[in-house]
């Protein structure tokens, strides 16, 4: 049997076509899997609000906190406490990094363009801070 046999051509042929629809499979399946995470984080679905806590729980610092930074008052002085305040808790890291990108927007844009941005971080913010 030599080098350029049919019969070798041709299991050449099926190992390709195998390798080429295995690699096929994995990459549907991470484009998928991404679509998957992207799409809801993008189009803001299944966001957890923070649970109204009581005055002076993590919950509740890290809510007032982020609608005080929110409209800039009093300053970001105090924003490492927000900030600790927030990884209490996913939702409070939520919180956190939608007010962060607010404000990486709101030093790019113009403030018309920063409203979908304000929404997602009051989506964050219990009902009563809404």
């Amino acid at each position: 049997m030599a080098d350029d046999s049919p019969e070798l051509a041709r299991a050449r042929l099926r190992g390709k076509r195998a390798a080429l629809g295995v690699v096929l499979v994995v990459a549907i399946a991470f484009i998928g899997a991404s679509v998957w995470n992207i799409i809801p984080a993008v189009f803001g679905a299944n966001i957890q609000p923070l649970p109204a806590g009581p005055e002076g729980s993590p919950e509740r610092t890290c809510a007032d906190g982020v609608r005080r930074l929110e409209h800039g008052l009093p300053g970001w002085q105090d924003a490492a406490g927000v900030e600790t305040a927030c990884s209490a808790s996913s939702a409070g890291l939520d919180a956190w990094a939608a007010l962060l990108r607010l404000r990486s927007a709101g030093q790019q844009l113009s403030p018309g363009d920063l409203a979908p941005l304000e929404r997602d971080v009051e989506a964050h913010l219990p009902a009563d801070l809404r």
